[in-house]
Protein backbone atom coordinates (compact mmCIF):
# COMPACT_ATOMS: atom_id res chain seq x y z
CA UNK A 1 0.00 0.00 0.00
CA UNK A 2 1.32 3.49 -1.18
CA UNK A 3 1.66 6.00 1.78
CA UNK A 4 -0.76 7.98 -0.71
CA UNK A 5 -3.88 6.42 -0.02
CA UNK A 6 -3.91 4.56 -3.20
CA UNK A 7 -2.15 1.57 -4.60
CA UNK A 8 -0.01 2.67 -7.29
CA UNK A 9 1.94 0.45 -10.05
CA UNK A 10 5.61 -0.27 -8.77
CA UNK A 11 6.92 1.31 -11.92
CA UNK A 12 5.41 4.34 -11.25
CA UNK A 13 7.10 4.50 -7.81
CA UNK A 14 9.77 6.63 -8.59
CA UNK A 15 8.01 9.73 -10.01
CA UNK A 16 6.55 12.60 -8.01
CA UNK A 17 3.71 12.75 -6.14
CA UNK A 18 1.83 15.17 -7.78
CA UNK A 19 2.42 12.92 -10.99
CA UNK A 20 1.36 9.93 -9.25
CA UNK A 21 -1.88 11.43 -8.61
CA UNK A 22 -2.38 12.82 -11.87
CA UNK A 23 -1.95 8.74 -13.13
CA UNK A 24 -4.76 7.70 -10.42
CA UNK A 25 -6.98 10.31 -11.60
CA UNK A 26 -6.47 9.36 -14.90
CA UNK A 27 -6.74 5.73 -14.02
CA UNK A 28 -10.39 6.16 -12.34
CA UNK A 29 -11.36 8.46 -14.66
CA UNK A 30 -10.57 5.31 -17.18
CA UNK A 31 -12.88 3.12 -14.69
CA UNK A 32 -15.92 5.60 -14.94
CA UNK A 33 -16.22 5.26 -18.36
CA UNK A 34 -15.84 2.10 -18.79
CA UNK A 35 -18.65 1.55 -16.35
CA UNK A 36 -20.29 4.53 -18.31
CA UNK A 37 -20.25 2.81 -21.29
CA UNK A 38 -21.39 -0.79 -20.09
CA UNK A 39 -24.37 1.49 -18.81
CA UNK A 40 -25.12 2.95 -22.38
CA UNK A 41 -24.79 -0.81 -23.69
CA UNK A 42 -26.72 -2.12 -21.20
CA UNK A 43 -29.64 0.78 -21.50
CA UNK A 44 -29.25 0.16 -26.06
CA UNK A 45 -29.78 -3.31 -25.13
CA UNK A 46 -33.02 -2.97 -23.16
CA UNK A 47 -34.33 -0.52 -25.10
CA UNK A 48 -33.81 -2.61 -28.42
CA UNK A 49 -35.20 -5.58 -26.18
CA UNK A 50 -38.17 -3.04 -25.95
CA UNK A 51 -38.63 -1.81 -29.22
CA UNK A 52 -38.62 -5.80 -30.50
CA UNK A 53 -40.87 -6.76 -28.27
CA UNK A 54 -43.48 -4.07 -29.17
CA UNK A 55 -42.84 -4.95 -33.08
CA UNK A 56 -43.45 -8.21 -32.00
CA UNK A 57 -47.06 -7.48 -30.10
CA UNK A 58 -47.74 -4.89 -32.89
CA UNK A 59 -47.27 -7.70 -36.21
CA UNK A 60 -48.67 -10.42 -33.17
CA UNK A 61 -51.85 -7.59 -33.32
CA UNK A 62 -51.69 -6.90 -36.78
CA UNK A 63 -52.12 -10.05 -37.62
CA UNK A 64 -54.94 -11.03 -35.78
CA UNK A 65 -56.85 -8.00 -36.74
CA UNK A 66 -56.10 -9.22 -40.19
CA UNK A 67 -57.31 -12.48 -39.78
CA UNK A 68 -60.23 -10.74 -38.41
CA UNK A 69 -61.08 -8.88 -41.13
CA UNK A 70 -60.69 -11.85 -43.56
CA UNK A 71 -63.36 -13.75 -41.81
CA UNK A 72 -65.52 -10.60 -41.78
CA UNK A 73 -64.80 -10.07 -45.43
CA UNK A 74 -65.83 -13.83 -46.11
CA UNK A 75 -69.21 -13.01 -44.64
CA UNK A 76 -69.69 -9.92 -46.11
CA UNK A 77 -72.11 -10.74 -49.46
CA UNK A 78 -69.88 -10.52 -52.64
CA UNK A 79 -70.42 -7.56 -55.17
CA UNK A 80 -73.37 -8.78 -57.67
CA UNK A 81 -73.30 -6.13 -60.56
CA UNK A 82 -77.18 -5.38 -59.78
CA UNK A 83 -79.41 -2.64 -60.79
CA UNK A 84 -78.63 -0.46 -58.28
CA UNK A 85 -75.19 -0.62 -58.21
CA UNK A 86 -75.83 -0.02 -62.30
CA UNK A 87 -77.18 3.18 -61.70
CA UNK A 88 -74.46 4.06 -58.51
CA UNK A 89 -71.59 3.63 -60.85
CA UNK A 90 -73.44 4.77 -64.06
CA UNK A 91 -73.82 8.28 -62.63
CA UNK A 92 -70.28 8.20 -61.20
CA UNK A 93 -69.47 7.54 -65.00
CA UNK A 94 -71.57 10.14 -65.90
CA UNK A 95 -69.98 12.90 -63.35
CA UNK A 96 -66.54 11.87 -64.61
CA UNK A 97 -67.49 11.98 -68.14
CA UNK A 98 -69.33 15.14 -68.26
CA UNK A 99 -67.88 16.59 -65.53
CA UNK A 100 -70.98 17.88 -63.42
CA UNK A 101 -72.11 16.80 -59.93
CA UNK A 102 -74.82 14.59 -59.42
CA UNK A 103 -77.21 12.82 -56.71
CA UNK A 104 -78.41 9.46 -56.11
CA UNK A 105 -81.61 8.76 -54.02
CA UNK A 106 -82.02 5.07 -53.20
CA UNK A 107 -84.18 3.35 -50.37
CA UNK A 108 -81.97 2.03 -47.15
CA UNK A 109 -80.55 -1.93 -47.93
CA UNK A 110 -80.64 -1.63 -51.68
CA UNK A 111 -76.64 -1.41 -52.01
CA UNK A 112 -75.64 1.91 -52.51
CA UNK A 113 -72.57 1.51 -50.49
CA UNK A 114 -71.86 -1.76 -51.26
CA UNK A 115 -71.77 0.10 -54.77
CA UNK A 116 -69.17 2.60 -53.36
CA UNK A 117 -67.20 0.37 -52.12
CA UNK A 118 -67.03 -1.52 -55.43
CA UNK A 119 -65.78 1.92 -56.91
CA UNK A 120 -63.31 2.78 -54.57
CA UNK A 121 -61.64 -0.96 -55.10
CA UNK A 122 -61.91 -0.31 -59.05
CA UNK A 123 -60.45 3.57 -58.61
CA UNK A 124 -57.27 1.87 -56.74
CA UNK A 125 -56.80 -0.87 -59.33
CA UNK A 126 -57.20 1.67 -62.03
CA UNK A 127 -60.17 -0.10 -63.47
CA UNK A 128 -62.71 2.75 -63.07
CA UNK A 129 -62.35 6.70 -62.48
CA UNK A 130 -60.61 7.95 -59.42
CA UNK A 131 -62.94 8.42 -56.28
CA UNK A 132 -62.70 9.30 -53.17
CA UNK A 133 -65.35 8.14 -50.24
CA UNK A 134 -66.65 10.00 -47.35
CA UNK A 135 -69.26 8.78 -44.94
CA UNK A 136 -71.07 11.64 -43.76
CA UNK A 137 -72.21 10.97 -40.10
CA UNK A 138 -74.61 12.45 -38.16
CA UNK A 139 -71.89 14.19 -35.71
CA UNK A 140 -69.57 15.36 -39.41
CA UNK A 141 -73.08 16.66 -41.03
CA UNK A 142 -72.93 19.39 -38.26
CA UNK A 143 -69.24 20.31 -38.22
CA UNK A 144 -67.64 21.91 -41.47
CA UNK A 145 -64.25 21.07 -40.15
CA UNK A 146 -64.93 17.44 -39.61
CA UNK A 147 -66.11 17.14 -43.08
CA UNK A 148 -63.57 19.52 -44.67
CA UNK A 149 -60.83 17.00 -42.94
CA UNK A 150 -62.17 13.75 -44.72
CA UNK A 151 -62.41 15.57 -48.24
CA UNK A 152 -58.81 17.56 -47.65
CA UNK A 153 -56.62 14.18 -48.03
CA UNK A 154 -58.58 13.14 -51.01
CA UNK A 155 -57.65 16.62 -52.84
CA UNK A 156 -54.11 16.43 -51.78
CA UNK A 157 -54.40 19.28 -49.48
CA UNK A 158 -53.04 20.06 -45.61
CA UNK A 159 -55.84 21.13 -43.36
CA UNK A 160 -55.18 24.56 -41.15
CA UNK A 161 -56.65 25.90 -38.35
CA UNK A 162 -59.89 27.30 -38.73
CA UNK A 163 -63.07 26.47 -40.73
CA UNK A 164 -62.80 29.54 -43.25
CA UNK A 165 -59.08 29.17 -43.86
CA UNK A 166 -59.47 25.27 -44.93
CA UNK A 167 -62.08 25.86 -47.24
CA UNK A 168 -60.14 28.63 -49.00
CA UNK A 169 -57.59 25.96 -49.27
CA UNK A 170 -59.71 23.19 -50.45
CA UNK A 171 -61.31 25.63 -53.24
CA UNK A 172 -57.32 26.56 -54.35
CA UNK A 173 -55.09 24.42 -53.51
CA UNK A 174 -56.37 21.23 -54.54
CA UNK A 175 -53.81 18.91 -56.37
CA UNK A 176 -55.82 16.27 -56.77
CA UNK A 177 -58.29 15.51 -58.21
CA UNK A 178 -60.89 12.66 -57.69
CA UNK A 179 -64.43 12.33 -57.81
CA UNK A 180 -65.82 12.53 -54.39
CA UNK A 181 -68.56 10.64 -53.41
CA UNK A 182 -70.95 11.24 -50.03
CA UNK A 183 -72.07 8.34 -48.66
CA UNK A 184 -75.49 9.63 -45.84
CA UNK A 185 -75.51 12.59 -47.52
CA UNK A 186 -78.98 13.21 -45.74
CA UNK A 187 -76.63 14.21 -42.91
CA UNK A 188 -75.12 16.91 -44.56
CA UNK A 189 -76.59 20.70 -43.45
CA UNK A 190 -77.66 23.37 -45.98
CA UNK A 191 -74.78 25.60 -44.99
CA UNK A 192 -72.51 23.03 -45.50
CA UNK A 193 -73.70 21.44 -48.56
CA UNK A 194 -73.32 25.10 -50.66
CA UNK A 195 -69.93 24.91 -48.93
CA UNK A 196 -68.90 22.41 -51.02
CA UNK A 197 -70.55 23.14 -54.32
CA UNK A 198 -68.55 25.82 -54.10
CA UNK A 199 -65.50 24.10 -53.48
CA UNK A 200 -66.75 21.44 -56.78
CA UNK A 201 -66.82 25.06 -58.80
CA UNK A 202 -63.70 26.63 -57.50
CA UNK A 203 -61.45 23.63 -57.22
CA UNK A 204 -63.03 21.71 -60.75
CA UNK A 205 -63.73 18.74 -58.70
CA UNK A 206 -66.94 16.37 -58.96
CA UNK A 207 -68.89 15.34 -56.40
CA UNK A 208 -71.69 12.99 -55.95
CA UNK A 209 -74.02 12.67 -53.25
CA UNK A 210 -76.07 9.32 -52.00
CA UNK A 211 -78.70 9.24 -49.25
CA UNK A 212 -81.81 7.94 -48.63
CA UNK A 213 -85.19 9.49 -48.99
CA UNK A 214 -84.33 12.55 -46.54
CA UNK A 215 -82.18 13.36 -49.44
CA UNK A 216 -85.15 14.29 -51.08
CA UNK A 217 -85.36 17.64 -49.14
CA UNK A 218 -82.34 18.75 -51.44
CA UNK A 219 -84.36 18.93 -54.65
CA UNK A 220 -87.98 18.75 -54.01
CA UNK A 221 -88.16 22.09 -52.25
CA UNK A 222 -89.50 25.18 -52.61
CA UNK A 223 -86.64 27.49 -51.21
CA UNK A 224 -84.75 29.47 -53.19
CA UNK A 225 -81.13 28.43 -52.37
CA UNK A 226 -82.32 24.48 -52.37
CA UNK A 227 -83.32 25.43 -56.07
CA UNK A 228 -80.22 26.57 -57.03
CA UNK A 229 -78.19 23.65 -55.35
CA UNK A 230 -80.93 21.41 -57.63
CA UNK A 231 -79.72 23.73 -60.44
CA UNK A 232 -75.55 22.46 -59.08
CA UNK A 233 -76.82 18.50 -59.43
CA UNK A 234 -77.84 17.93 -62.95
CA UNK A 235 -77.25 14.23 -62.76
CA UNK A 236 -80.16 13.16 -60.82
CA UNK A 237 -81.06 9.26 -60.22
CA UNK A 238 -83.81 7.54 -57.91
CA UNK A 239 -83.09 3.75 -57.00
CA UNK A 240 -86.89 2.55 -55.02
CA UNK A 241 -86.33 -1.05 -54.83
CA UNK A 242 -84.05 -4.23 -56.51
CA UNK A 243 -85.31 -6.34 -59.38
CA UNK A 244 -85.83 -9.80 -59.18
CA UNK A 245 -83.09 -10.81 -61.11
CA UNK A 246 -81.08 -8.69 -58.61
CA UNK A 247 -82.05 -11.37 -55.53
CA UNK A 248 -81.30 -14.40 -57.97
CA UNK A 249 -77.83 -13.09 -58.84
CA UNK A 250 -77.26 -12.40 -55.02
CA UNK A 251 -79.00 -16.05 -54.19
CA UNK A 252 -76.62 -17.58 -57.28
CA UNK A 253 -74.14 -16.27 -55.20
CA UNK A 254 -74.61 -19.08 -51.83
CA UNK A 255 -75.25 -21.92 -54.59
CA UNK A 256 -79.13 -21.44 -54.44
CA UNK A 257 -81.01 -23.72 -56.89
CA UNK A 258 -84.35 -24.66 -55.61
CA UNK A 259 -87.28 -22.95 -57.15
CA UNK A 260 -89.10 -22.13 -53.50
CA UNK A 261 -86.14 -21.14 -52.59
CA UNK A 262 -85.62 -18.94 -55.11
CA UNK A 263 -88.88 -17.45 -54.42
CA UNK A 264 -88.43 -17.03 -50.94
CA UNK A 265 -85.21 -14.75 -51.42
CA UNK A 266 -86.83 -12.92 -53.64
CA UNK A 267 -89.75 -12.02 -51.68
CA UNK A 268 -87.14 -11.24 -48.87
CA UNK A 269 -85.37 -9.07 -51.09
CA UNK A 270 -88.85 -7.22 -51.88
CA UNK A 271 -89.43 -6.57 -48.31
CA UNK A 272 -85.31 -6.05 -47.45
CA UNK A 273 -83.88 -5.27 -50.36
CA UNK A 274 -80.39 -6.38 -50.60
CA UNK A 275 -79.87 -6.09 -47.19
CA UNK A 276 -82.01 -8.57 -45.93
CA UNK A 277 -80.44 -11.20 -48.54
CA UNK A 278 -77.03 -9.95 -47.38
CA UNK A 279 -78.03 -10.79 -43.72
CA UNK A 280 -79.61 -14.17 -44.13
CA UNK A 281 -78.01 -16.03 -47.06
CA UNK A 282 -74.49 -16.20 -45.48
CA UNK A 283 -76.24 -17.86 -42.40
CA UNK A 284 -78.08 -20.16 -44.79
CA UNK A 285 -75.17 -20.93 -46.19
CA UNK A 286 -73.50 -22.21 -43.02
CA UNK A 287 -76.45 -24.05 -41.58
CA UNK A 288 -76.26 -26.25 -45.10
CA UNK A 289 -72.71 -26.44 -44.92
CA UNK A 290 -72.95 -28.11 -41.28
CA UNK A 291 -75.78 -30.21 -42.67
CA UNK A 292 -73.34 -31.42 -45.33
CA UNK A 293 -75.85 -30.21 -48.14
CA UNK A 294 -73.58 -28.87 -51.01
CA UNK A 295 -76.62 -26.50 -52.07
CA UNK A 296 -78.91 -23.69 -49.99
CA UNK A 297 -82.27 -25.03 -49.46
CA UNK A 298 -85.68 -23.52 -48.56
CA UNK A 299 -85.23 -25.31 -45.05
CA UNK A 300 -81.91 -23.40 -44.33
CA UNK A 301 -83.26 -20.28 -45.59
CA UNK A 302 -86.10 -21.17 -43.20
CA UNK A 303 -83.82 -21.63 -40.14
CA UNK A 304 -81.23 -18.17 -40.90
CA UNK A 305 -84.31 -16.68 -40.89
CA UNK A 306 -85.59 -17.36 -37.59
CA UNK A 307 -81.96 -15.51 -36.40
CA UNK A 308 -84.15 -12.50 -37.65
CA UNK A 309 -87.30 -12.74 -35.85
CA UNK A 310 -88.08 -8.74 -37.16
CA UNK A 311 -87.27 -10.39 -40.87
CA UNK A 312 -89.36 -13.13 -40.27
CA UNK A 313 -92.26 -10.51 -39.81
CA UNK A 314 -91.71 -8.39 -42.20
CA UNK A 315 -92.01 -10.90 -44.69
CA UNK A 316 -94.86 -12.52 -43.11
CA UNK A 317 -96.66 -9.20 -43.24
CA UNK A 318 -95.54 -8.83 -46.78
CA UNK A 319 -96.42 -12.19 -48.49
CA UNK A 320 -100.10 -11.84 -46.08
CA UNK A 321 -103.20 -11.78 -48.32
CA UNK A 322 -104.88 -8.65 -47.85
CA UNK A 323 -107.47 -8.03 -45.67
CA UNK A 324 -111.02 -7.56 -47.33
CA UNK A 325 -113.68 -5.27 -45.56
CA UNK A 326 -116.43 -6.97 -44.71
CA UNK A 327 -119.59 -4.89 -46.33
CA UNK A 328 -123.02 -5.02 -45.01
CA UNK A 329 -125.92 -5.98 -47.42
CA UNK A 330 -127.97 -3.73 -45.84
CA UNK A 331 -128.39 -0.46 -48.24
CA UNK A 332 -129.49 3.01 -46.50
CA UNK A 333 -132.73 4.02 -46.73
CA UNK A 334 -133.50 7.45 -47.73
CA UNK A 335 -134.44 9.83 -45.29
CA UNK A 336 -137.86 10.62 -45.40
CA UNK A 337 -138.75 14.55 -46.76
Amino acid sequence: MSDLGFDIDPKYAHLPRNLQHSIHARKLEREEDEREERRYQERIAQKRAELAAKREAEAAQKEAFETRRQVQSSRDTPFVMTSAAGVVLGAIDRCDRFGQNGLVIGAPGVGKTRALEEAVRRSETLEGPAVGLVTVTGVMGNSAMAVFEEVAPHLGVRTVYGVAATHKLLCTKASSFPILLFDEAQNLGLRLLRDLLTISEQARVQMLFLGNDEALKFVNSQKAAIGQIARRLPVREEIDCILDADADLLSGQYDVESPEAFRLCRALAEAHHADGIGKVLPIARAVAEAAGSRTVEVDHLREALSHFPHLSRDLARATAAPKVERQSSFKRLPKRR
